[in-house]
């Protein structure tokens, strides 16, 4: 009788995905829905609730911190900076050489939009930079965009959050089948459903790496709509 050999000497490969990697997004998404809550409850101007249905505005401000930790536990980020928009980040990604007061100078804002937009830029390219294929996944960040991003100095991508206030938005903020139901869901600690949601924003995800990889191609300026995603166009 021959012998099985059960013993699989090839290397395992690592997960895409990182722990530490969702780690860090999941806190950063929490932030971002708390920061949504805080711009609601002390009437600071609605940068970021402006894009949302109103009707949503009181149930996001509702939510407690368990609820937005069950709701910030997606493979994605639930804001978006805009890397599907090939050409903003062609043209801001250009070298620049400015005095040193100007690259550290301080925010004027006092709003919290524009700390939390600079930290998630800093985490977008640390992980463009060190794992490529995870930003893909985390931030539709095709490899265009990628490539251009991740060659910017430190100093310069701090300087995104001062200079475009209004990279920082929502991802698929008017999509019927997404925040509603994950907000519904995380109330009613309907985790399967929950669940069910939350990969349906994996292929959104995926229709915006299609679509920015045609756009790149294209030479062509890609949509920075994040609210029109569906999940018809998805094929879910």
């Amino acid at each position: 009788m021959t012998s099985r050999i059960t013993d699989d000497s090839r290397p395992s490969l690592a997960p895409v995905l990182r722990l530490d990697l969702l780690d860090c997004l999941h806190g950063l998404n929490a932030d971002y829905l708390e920061l949504l809550a805080a711009e609601y409850k002390f009437g600071t101007c609605a940068a970021q609730l402006q894009y949302f249905p109103q009707r949503l505005h009181a149930t996001i401000a509702s939510l407690t911190g368990e609820e937005r930790l069950r709701i910030a536990r997606t493979p994605y980020s639930l804001f978006s900076l805009r890397f599907v928009d090939v050409r903003f980040w062609s043209t801001v990604c250009r070298p620049t050489n400015v005095p040193l007061d100007v690259r550290y100078s301080p925010r004027c804002s006092h709003s919290l939009e524009g700390p939390f937009c600079e930290m998630a830029l800093i985490q977008a390219w640390q992980t463009a930079r060190a794992f490529p294929l995870a930003a893909r996944l985390m931030y539709s960040m095709g490899e265009q965009v990628r490539d251009c991003f991740q060659a910017m100095p430190l100093w310069q991508v701090r300087r995104l959050a001062i200079d475009h206030p209004s990279l920082l938005m929502p991802r698929w903020p008017t999509n019927a089948g997404f925040w509603p139901d994950l907000l519904a869901f995380s109330l009613k600690k309907d985790l399967a459903r929950l669940t069910a949601v939350q990969l349906l924003g994996t292929q959104l995800v995926a229709a915006e790496i299609t679509r920015g990889n045609e756009v790149g191609a294209n030479g062509q300026k890609a949509s920075v709509s994040q609210g029109r995603p569906s999940v018809k166009e998805c094929g879910g």
